[in-house]
């Protein structure tokens, strides 16, 4: 019996450590719509069909919403709206459960019965909006504790959520050195300007950006590297496969 129960204990073990390896990949079931041609016409379906619901249905989101509303304002080409769901996301305890959602959400999002709507559609446009009037290429960095599953130079991937990196190395190093990126991106945005902690010169990646692996770097080969895997990212344009599907 000691012998059974010490086999199990380890095959339980191994697929707890297994679970742990996160993928490296194009996260084909990430909600990942970009807008593209209907950014005019979604306020009008995120107001009729979406936010009411969400704020009634959604507890997590309806006390982010009123929480961040003394802080939030309008400005830098953002409406309020916009501005509230930056402030959420960078602010509230809400992120981890929110990406949660964006990075398997895809059928309940095409299906209409994805929690966070309008938050998704309120900061993606965010994200757009502020692009407009910064660099087009930002060099940031993205610290884990997470273990990601290896793979090679010339892999395209997608992070299937909203990436948060910062455009300092050396700031938040409680975040992780694990796995961690040095990225090339086109299409993340800084939002440091509607954020509690400005310090983080925090750059929010879309789901939608695709990178292509340019290097990758092990701290046993260099021990000054600054984590223990590191993936130079460079972007390589977007893939929306949800575009416009609730317009």
């Amino acid at each position: 019996m000691a012998v059974w129960m010490l086999f199990m204990f380890a095959a339980t073990l191994a697929t707890v450590q297994c679970s742990s390896v996160l993928p490296l990949d194009m996260a084909l079931d990430s909600v990942d719509d970009a807008y593209v041609h209907c950014t005019e016409k979604m306020p009008k379906v995120i107001k009729k069909y979406y936010f009411d619901k969400e704020m009634k249905t959604n507890a997590k989101f309806r006390n982010a919403w009123y929480e961040v509303q003394k802080w939030a304002h309008p400005a830098y080409g953002l409406n309020k709206e916009q501005a509230v769901a930056v402030w959420i996301y960078t602010s509230a305890n809400i992120y981890l459960d929110f990406n949660g959602a964006v990075n398997s959400g895809k059928k309940s999002y095409k299906y209409r019965k994805f929690q966070y709507t309008s938050l998704y559609f309120l900061l993606t446009t965010a994200i757009q909006r502020l692009k407009k009037t910064q660099p087009p290429y930002m060099t940031t960095y993205r610290r884990t504790s997470s273990i990601y599953k290896s793979v090679p130079k010339g892999t395209i991937i997608r992070f299937g959520r909203f990436a948060s990196s910062s455009l300092n190395a050396k700031v938040n190093l409680s975040f992780g050195d694990k796995t961690c990126f040095q990225i090339q991106t086109k299409f993340g945005a800084d939002l440091s300007k509607f954020s509690k902690y400005k310090h983080q010169k925090e750059v929010l990646i879309p789901p939608y950006e695709k990178f292509i692996v340019t290097s990758v770097q092990y701290r046993k080969y260099n021990p000054y590297l600054w984590c223990e895997v590191v993936y130079t990212l460079q972007s390589v344009g977007t893939q929306s496969n949800l575009n416009c599907v609730l317009s």
